[in-house]
């Protein structure tokens, strides 16, 4: 008998907990489903107005101070537009960890979309996952990142060897002695961009390269390079130079001081304003091509897109900017330094900057 009555105690309470754990379980999934719903909602209520951050590496030269600038300035107008709601951007140098330091301090500080222009394209990739998996649109451009999880926004730089390699050869009619300056040993823009040259410079059997160099992308380097060049093979005849570019200041003062007229030298370059005064004032032939500043502008573009549900590529090539003396009066820009990337926008200017915007 109390062995029964003992059973059928049991039995009750069994009951009880079983249907309170029930509606436990049916509130916690309302409080889940709820939490998600409103989780839902604030992302729709924030669709127009987000929260984007920068993360810079290395800013020591004036083509990251532009970069920077031109997102500042390109951020500034989406927000007066409503569709951003507060924009940040910041430099850690070129260590990873510094970086990564960075991004993380960006992930707890809820950014929806975090764009970057990485230390490496290894190191970084963990810390990019983690901001992927909470939801965050990571954007990688200039120097972008090896993962299938990241945007990556960049230019074709073997196609940049090629323009300018191609430009070359028709100002040479496909025959001569030329003077070849590379960029920095080792990295993978120089080999791009030599790959490219190569590639073209195959097509001319009766093209000779008398010489080939680093440059290392500077006036200071480029100087002693060119002018080792111009000692030893002057006698031979030059008649052309083909440089991926940053030395064209080097490069036209070593001519002068060889008693070469510069006008009478075709050579490749960057898109900086130095070269362009030298169009001007000592009627340099060149071609110009570059990377880009606006690259920031147009990384910030596609984190818009990606945020407000477009489909999007994973990787983004922009057209690379060209220009030679036919161009000079619409790049040039009197009153800034040589170092100054007249590139502060598109051709098209598609950003709708203003040149002041980017001043700083």
């Amino acid at each position: 008998m109390f062995k029964g009555n003992l059973l059928f105690m049991f039995g009750k309470v069994a009951l009880i907990l079983s249907m309170a754990l029930a509606i436990l379980v049916g509130c916690a999934t309302k409080s889940n489903s709820f939490n998600q719903s409103e989780k839902e909602t604030e992302k729709q209520d924030q669709k127009d107005g987000y929260k984007i951050a920068l993360s810079n590496s290395f800013a020591g030269n004036s083509w990251r101070s532009q970069m920077l600038n031109v997102f500042d300035a390109y951020a500034q107008k989406k927000k007066d537009a409503g569709e951003i709601d507060e924009f940040y951007s910041s430099s850690s140098g070129n260590d990873p960890q510094a970086q990564i330091n960075e991004i993380r301090n960006m992930i707890s500080q809820g950014y929806d979309a975090i764009i970057v222009d990485a230390s490496s394209p290894t190191a970084l990739v963990p810390v990019l996952h983690e901001a992927v998996e909470r939801g965050i649109v990571v954007v990688a451009f200039d120097n972008t990142v090896e993962s299938d999880k990241v945007y990556n926004v960049n230019t074709d730089q073997v196609e940049f060897g090629r323009i300018q390699a191609e430009w070359l050869m028709e100002q040479l009619g496909g025959k001569g002695n030329i003077l070849l300056i590379k960029g920095i040993e080792g990295i993978p823009i120089d080999e791009d961009r030599d790959k490219g040259h190569r590639e073209v410079l195959a097509k001319y059997p009766d093209v000779k390269i008398l010489a080939e160099g680093f440059g290392d992308y500077d006036d200071a380097t480029t100087s002693v390079v060119i002018n080792n060049m111009l000692s030893a093979h002057k006698s031979k005849g030059i008649d052309g130079i083909l440089t991926q570019g940053g030395g064209e200041n080097a490069i036209v003062e070593a001519l002068k001081q060889h008693q070469i007229d510069p006008s009478t030298i075709p050579f490749t370059g960057e898109m900086l304003n130095g070269l362009f005064r030298h169009m001007k004032e000592s009627n340099v032939k060149a071609f110009a091509t570059n990377q880009p500043p606006y690259l920031s502008a147009a990384a910030l573009d596609v984190a818009l897109k990606v945020l407000n549900g477009e489909n999007v590529e994973k990787n983004t090539i922009v057209p690379l900017p060209t220009a030679d003396n036919a161009d000079l009066d619409k790049w040039y820009v009197p009153g800034q330094p040589d170092n100054f990337y007249v590139t502060w926008t598109d051709p098209e200017n598609t950003f709708k900057l203003e040149l002041e915007d980017v001043l700083k």
